[in-house]
Formats: structure tokens, sequence, C-alpha cells
């Protein structure tokens, strides 16, 4: 199953692509904890509250530590590229009934993912690809980039330009994001250590639960 996976569909290529950059962000965190060890907690934090919680709290966390604003945007953005480069694929796959995820939270992720992609689909499909970068720039639950590639295959696009359209927004995103928080800089600062304890708490509590109900599931 795995060579049909990477070698005779596409979206194993882009879920191998996806997994490449994956561990080129684990070794590039690798090298930060051993060159700028006092930088990985922030940068830790960022991933696991982007992920979790999603685009403003991984920022929040970089500009209340005063993180340059172009390395913020990047790592924001290929953190989101990460995540949309394996979920997508892995997604149309399921979608095709080809069961390579047996991992029963991500199973319910995609179910949740795939009611709000079919709720919003008919709309977006009405404005075309203007309509799927609102969709991903539009900050509220089960929109942002994951779920807009989602709707993206559903409106039947191709990969490529799917892919295109949601990363491209996803940028436009974080950029807008990252000056609409900075205006709130000063008072991010002053709570910078409680924000970053608070997030990385409560991330580590959401993985233990998923973690405990892929077991019992």
């Amino acid at each position: 199953m795995g060579k049909n996976i990477f070698f005779k569909h596409y979206e194993g290529k882009i879920l191998a692509f996806g997994l490449f950059l994956l561990a080129v962000f684990l070794i590039l965190l690798t090298i930060s904890a051993y060159f700028w060890p006092e930088r990985l907690n922030v940068l830790l934090s960022m991933t696991a509250s982007n992920i979790i919680f999603g685009r403003m709290a991984g920022l929040s966390i970089g500009i209340s530590s005063q993180m340059d604003s172009a390395m913020l945007i990047a790592f924001n953005l290929f953190i989101e590229s990460i995540m949309v480069l394996i979920l997508y694929p892995l997604f149309v796959l399921s979608w095709r009934s080809l069961h390579v995820v047996s991992y029963k939270p991500l199973n319910d992720f995609f179910k949740r993912s795939q009611k709000s992609a079919e709720k919003y689909q008919p709309m977006i499909r009405k404005y075309g690809i203007i309509g799927l970068v609102f969709f991903v720039l539009t900050p509220f639950a089960m929109t942002g980039p994951v779920v807009g590639s989602f709707v993206g295959y559903l409106m039947g696009l191709p990969h490529l330009t799917t892919l295109a359209a949601v990363l491209f927004s996803t940028l436009v995103a974080i950029i807008l994001w990252t000056y609409f928080i900075k205006n709130f800089e000063a008072t991010l600062i002053v709570y910078s250590d409680a924000l970053i304890m608070v997030l990385s708490i409560a991330a580590v509590i959401v993985l233990i639960w998923y973690f405990v109900r892929g077991k019992r599931g």
C-alpha cells in the first residue's frame, strides 16, 4: 500500500514533500537548540500554539518574545505549509476510501473538516478562487488553510491550484495578523512569560487528551 500511495497517486508525492519539509523543520529546531537554546522554548511554544490553537496564538507568542517580523512570518508560514502539505493529501486519500489513516482523533478531525468543507463549498464555489482566498483569510473556527485546502479539493480544483491559492492566502493572512497584533505588542511583552506558560500547558493537556483518546479508539 505504501508504494501505491507514494508512486501511483499524485497526493502521495505531495505527502512525501510535506514529510520532507517536516524533517527539515525538525532539523532546524535541533540546530536552533544547539546554537540558540534560549530561543528553543519560544519556537516550540509557537509551533504547538499554532497547530492546536491557531495562527493568532502562535503569532502572539512570537511578538511577545520580540522576534523579528520577517522571521516570525517565515516561521509560521513554514508551520502552516507543512500542515497543509501533510493533511491535504491524507484527506484526499481518505475521501477516496484509501484507508491510510487509522488514528481515531485524526479521522474524527477529517470528518468534522469534511462537514465544514461541504457546508462552505457551495458558497465558495460561487466566487471561485477568490472565495477560497477569503475563506483562508477568515479567522473563524473550521476555516483557515487546512480546511481551505479540503474545500478546494471538493470544488474540483487541481491540486497545484488549490495549494497555490491556499498557501498564498496563508502568507497574506500571516502578514496581516502580524501587523495587527503588533499594535498590542507592549501589552504582550509584559505578559509574555505567562502567555507562553499558559499556552504551553494547555497544548500539553490537549496533546495528552488526543493521545489517550486515540488509544481508547
